[in-house]
């Protein structure tokens, strides 16, 4: 049994293709994930997909107090579904600290594929030497860790794994399941909430405030808001990341709420501008060509690389953003090239795995 634990929406639309990959050549996949009445996505995704999975514990909340109290409480729930299932053979997931802990406290192998290593700095294209907190409580503990092309290899040196353990991949995560998106009208999802086809559409994405990275919920994203609905004669879409009723309550005259997980497919082709706080979608939108103003409070590797690649905008200024969002609406990026640089899917990782741990 192979055991994939998926803490979060990016991951949920990762590691689906694996699961899929890994059924196809015959092998039990237990797949678990954690649930909460605010976080919700990661399950979402996975329900979206047909992909059965069992929840295990939840998202522990805002301060590192809560999120310890879940990591015990999660740990505790992983293993009493051991005892009643087995133990299985190897975890695969990305970096997650509950069970990448209870795996290697209890012997079972871990492969970590993950690319959140470190922070680096605005305009800084050295090696970053700010671990993330996940990173460093999880990646040491790597039998295998697989990560993506642009990082610089003496970073993942630095979590005192050899040069055997470790293995870049010619993609960036996001273009397996973005580069295989077709457009079809059929899937228009400002049909559903009826929105006017014939106007521009910005989609708008909070921070993700709430993770242990970030030190502060920056108003930016809030601010621009009403400033684009004075600007622009345009659809203004919000995608919640976690509480949307008070984003009904306060922006709902200015903007359309998304009340549902949407899949890549059903937004992503009918949009002319992108403004994240976060990082997974803003490196989705601009894969698929979209153009995309940031307003993160964070510097990640992926961040440096969009930007230094002249491929995203980065702004946390209300009035500024506005400025660019007019310049760049409905202007399609040329980033395929940036994305991918040889072999976009699952297949030699996987073999290596069965190579060094299942066979």
């Amino acid at each position: 049994m192979i055991w994939i634990d998926i803490a979060t929406p990016k991951y949920a639309m990762f590691f689906i293709g694996m699961i899929e990959s890994l059924e196809k050549r015959g092998y039990e996949v237990l797949v678990t994930t954690r649930y909460a009445p605010n976080y919700t996505e990661a399950k979402q995704i996975l329900e979206l997909h047909n992909i059965p999975h069992i929840v295990l514990g939840e998202y522990g909340g805002a301060t590192l107090l809560e999120k310890f109290e879940a990591r015990i409480f999660r740990q505790k729930e992983i293993l009493d579904l051991f005892r009643n299932r087995g133990v299985p053979k190897v975890l695969i997931c990305g970096a997650v600290v509950d069970s990448v802990q209870v795996a290697y406290g209890i012997g079972i192998p871990v492969v970590n594929i993950y690319d959140t290593p470190a922070f680096t700095r605005a305009g800084d294209d050295s090696c970053p030497t700010e671990l993330t907190a996940v990173a460093r409580l999880t990646l040491p503990f790597s039998r295998l860790f697989f990560y993506p092309f642009i990082f610089p290899k003496e970073l993942m040196l630095r979590f005192a794994l050899d040069e055997n353990q470790i293995e870049s991949y010619p993609f960036i995560d996001v273009a397996l399941w973005i580069n295989a998106i077709k457009k079809d009208s059929k899937n228009d999802f400002r049909i559903r909430y009826g929105l006017d086809t014939s106007k521009p559409t910005i989609l708008v994405r909070e921070e993700e405030y709430k993770a242990h990275y970030v030190k502060e919920q920056i108003p930016t994203i809030y601010e621009v808001i009403p400033l684009l609905k004075q600007s622009l004669d345009a659809n203004i879409v919000i995608m919640p990341r976690y509480e949307k009723e008070l984003l009904m309550r306060d922006f709902g005259a200015y903007a359309t709420i998304l009340e549902e997980k949407l899949k890549p497919e059903e937004f992503y082709p009918f949009l002319d501008l992108f403004i994240g706080g976060g990082g997974t979608m803003n490196l989705e939108a601009v894969c698929y060509g979209i153009p995309t103003i940031s307003t993160r409070s964070i510097w990640l590797i992926h961040d440096q690389y969009l930007l230094s690649n002249d491929l995203m905008f980065w702004s946390q200024d209300a009035k500024a953003i506005v400025v660019i969002a007019k310049k760049m609406i409905g202007k399609r990026v040329d980033s395929k090239s940036y994305f991918v640089r040889g072999e976009c899917n699952f297949n030699h990782i996987i073999h290596r795995i069965e190579k060094e741990i299942l066979c």
